[in-house]
């Protein structure tokens, strides 16, 4: 039977199903929920979605898995449709006949499968009825469970879309230019706690914790285990994990401090929660695989609204600071973070159970109680989506109340950990992903145990989540010995092992100085970006002072290196931007015809002069060609809108994970990348001549795509290009990017290109680049000479 046929008898059968429900008028309406798994109270999104449709008893729900053994009981029916195909007329057909006439008013999804997208968008072409589709943890960016063209669908066909926190809601709108809503986890108004209940003394002085619910990797569990065996801290588990991949020994994990009790329902639940000093919640400490980066970096965890709202109990999130729960934590002053060192979490446990932290504390997680209630939520979902947007803003609008007091007594005193041999790590502003020298920062020292963070600047609204403590120090016109007094001050407590510094400004070096002179450890420093020679924000006098006290230095590529050698008679040595290593193609990749054929191209990064953006407009215009844009689009001086923008031919995207961008690379012909003209024209030639952009590297390991710049053949981009042969160097005129363009598009130049990219890329990687900059730091040297010979040499560089 051939496949012509085969589709004729598949649209027959349709048909006929089609047929039965308009006939089925008198069947009552039901609403949908499409999920992974049945939905009972053994895991976090069951009990959810039972407290949104509690009230509601007209629920069918399609799941795609059994994993708690076919155990439902919630709604009036249920099916488990696990997809032999993705054929769509196979999907029609089996989701139709499996509801057999049911009548369907409108569908709530909660994907995690590619066949729960699936089965939704069958039921949306099906009935045709309003389509709420709810993100509560992330398949897609940092995971890869849903290829993009069903998730895509799916948005497409979704008249309201919800995210579990603004974290995830940002990087979906991001993604898929989607307007997505914040709705976090909500629990009965039942167990909500509006009055801070405080414990006695001797309950605070047993320092007993508890974890509620689910850990969600064995790195996790182990990590844990190795803090409470350490510091005899004890904590009481309540909760059912998955034990045929979360294993452990219940009598095991007691001598380690942990005391297994099992599920207990939320009525019972809530009892020995309130009678807690403090709820650890624990997240990955990474971007492993085993760390589940997906979870902690875009996902609100379910529980934390439950012990909020219901235990009126701190929480102590240990793990990673850029966590959405580490987050929400912090903002809303509810609790601290720590890493999973032992020290620390000793420190936070000791913060958390003082009687003054905890009336504060309480007091301020009883204000945001009621604000997670889920009574009526289930028709907060159904109204907003007939409105096809929330039809309040309780959510969006979701802030600490407490945020303008300014009486002493609800101030909670800083929660200051006292690191022993401590890294610190001094920058001049917020390590965050919305710059290019923050997302390396947190590439190269991600994992270093014990990092004190000192910036001495805000440049992007506090948004700094990087290191076991952080501060923001500004030195200003400060004597040496006030700036020596506020570093004493910043470290109490402290014992220092050694510091780095990425200098921009003086306050970094004058810092840096002072932690090196009062606890006299090796500092050692990385020049990313030029701000002494032709930049002059860095006097003569004070760069010497320091470089001449830096055990080793280093710098991002050989002209950036031999001018500061030249100038200070000191070695430095070679640390190029490097790349995840899980982003590193090692294949060939083609772009994609329709957008060689269109000669479109890809704008990525951040846009560091006025003037370089308006002649690129103005050559992309005049070359008649198209870059999409990925990356910030928030600048003082671009006044211009993103629509007017996009009709010169540059279309804004916004920021893209790395993960994700990384893919949407691989698809592109080219990738402009602008920078200084070093003549008259040029507003910033302190970047353009002795700056090498790292986007470049990223496109060249990531995606191998041919790389044009634009600018001056000196500047450091351009010879970085030259030097690897990944790509071509024009002016900002549009004949000239034109011709670049056909030039990289033509077949055999493409491929060219593309190999020369494959064959460098992975020498970039960022494995093992943390130990290696801590022991070259210790040895006064590069521990090893893997990026000194990575530069091939130029024709002007050749003796």
């Amino acid at each position: 039977m051939n496949t012509l046929t085969q589709q004729a008898q598949l649209r027959q059968k349709l048909s006929a199903r089609l047929e039965q429900l308009r006939t089925a008028q008198q069947k009552p309406q039901l609403d949908a929920i499409v999920t992974h798994c049945e939905i009972n109270e053994r895991q976090g999104v069951g009990i959810l979605l039972q407290r949104i449709g509690e009230q509601n008893q007209d629920i069918l729900t399609i799941r795609s898995h059994n994993l708690y053994d076919g155990v439902q009981d919630f709604g009036k029916f249920n099916f488990c449709l696990k997809h032999d195909s993705q054929n769509q007329f196979y999907i029609l057909n089996r989701v139709s006949q499996a509801l057999k006439g049911h009548q369907i008013r409108r569908i709530l999804s909660v994907p995690y499968f590619t066949d729960d997208v699936l089965s939704t968008i069958a039921l949306k072409d099906l009935y045709d009825v309003p389509l709420c589709t709810y993100l509560m943890d992330d398949q897609n960016i940092y995971a890869r469970n849903i290829p993009d063209r069903y998730i895509r669908e799916l948005l497409a066909k979704s008249d309201l879309c919800l995210g579990i926190s603004r974290e995830l809601c940002q990087a979906y709108q991001q993604k898929y230019q989607v307007q997505f809503w914040w709705l976090p986890p909500v629990i009965p108004g039942k167990f909500i706690q509006p009055q801070s209940q405080l414990l006695s003394s001797d309950r605070l002085a047993t320092q007993r914790g508890i974890i509620v619910g689910n850990i969600w990797s064995p790195a996790w569990l182990n990590r844990l285990r190795g803090l409470t065996r350490t510091t005899s801290i004890p904590l009481d588990w309540y909760g059912k994990p998955n034990r045929n991949w979360l294993k452990f020994e219940d009598h095991e994990l007691q001598q380690d401090g942990i005391t297994f009790r099992g599920y207990l329902p939320e009525t019972e639940l809530v009892t020995p929660l309130r009678q807690a000093p403090y709820a650890v919640v624990p997240t990955g400490a990474g971007d492993d695989d085993d760390d589940r980066p997906e979870i902690a970096k875009l996902s609100l965890p379910s529980r934390i609204s439950f012990i909020t709202a219901a235990g009126n109990t701190p929480i102590l999130v240990v793990g990673r600071r850029d966590s959405v729960a580490a987050k929400f934590v912090e903002e809303f002053e509810i609790g601290v973070v720590c890493s999973y060192d032992a020290n620390e979490f000793q420190d936070a446990v000791e913060y958390l159970c003082s009687a003054q932290v905890q009336q504060i504390m309480r007091s301020r997680i009883a204000e945001l109680a009621s604000a997670l209630s889920a009574d009526g939520i289930g028709e907060w979902i159904w109204n907003s989506l007939a409105h096809g947007r929330p039809i309040n803003t309780r959510f969006e609008d979701l802030k600490p109340r407490h945020q303008n007091l300014t009486a002493a007594n609800q101030r909670l005193p800083r929660f200051k950990q006292k690191l022993t041999d401590a890294s610190v790590i001094i920058t001049l502003n917020e390590v965050t992903e919305k710059h290019g020298t923050g997302a390396l920062v947190n590439r190269i020292f991600a994992g270093t145990p014990r990092v004190f963070s000192i910036r001495s600047h805000n440049h992007y609204g506090a948004d700094h989540q990087f290191g076991d403590v952080s501060i923001q120090l500004t030195q200003g016109s400060c004597t040496r010995h006030q700036a020596f007094q506020n570093i004493l001050n910043a470290l109490r407590g402290c014992t220092v092992a050694r510091a780095f510094c990425v200098p921009y400004a003086p306050d970094d070096l004058i810092s840096s100085i002072a932690v090196k002179e009062l606890f006299n450890v090796p500092l050692g420093t990385y020049i990313m970006d030029d701000q002494n020679i032709v930049a002059k924000s860095i006097p003569d006098p004070l760069m010497l002072e320091f470089l001449s006290k830096c055990s080793v230095r280093f710098a991002t590529h050989p002209e950036l290196r031999d001018a500061y050698e030249a100038k200070y008679n000191l070695k430095f040595w070679l640390l190029p931007a490097i790349v995840q290593e899980t982003l590193i193609s090692r294949t060939l990749h083609q772009p994609k015809p329709e957008l060689v054929a269109s000669k479109t191209g890809v704008l990525i990064g951040s846009i560091w002069s006025k003037s370089w953006f308006e002649m690129l407009q103005q050559a992309t215009q005049g070359a008649n060609i198209h870059l999409d844009w990925f990356g910030h689009n928030q600048y003082y001086w671009l006044k211009e809108s993103l629509e007017s923008i996009r009709q010169k031919g540059i279309t804004s995207h916004g920021i893209l994970p790395e993960p994700e961008l990384a893919e949407q690379l691989k698809s592109y012909p080219y990738v402009i990348v602008p920078t200084g003209t070093l003549d008259e024209r040029d507003d910033r030639q302190e970047l353009s001549r002795l700056s090498l952009p790292g986007r470049i590297i990223f496109v060249m390991a990531t995606a191998g795509t041919p790389v044009i710049i634009l600018g001056s053949p000196k500047t450091g981009a351009a010879r970085f290009v030259q030097r690897f042969g990944i790509g071509t160097v024009c002016d900002y005129d549009a004949e000239q990017l034109r011709a670049a363009v056909e030039h990289v598009t033509t077949p055999t130049v493409q491929r060219q290109m593309r190999e020369q990219a494959l064959a460098a890329g992975p020498q970039f990687s960022a494995v093992g680049i943390r130990d290696w900059v801590w022991n070259s730091l210790a040895k006064g040297e590069p521990s090893d000479q893997r990026f000194e010979q990575l530069f091939p040499d130029l024709p002007d560089e050749v003796e």
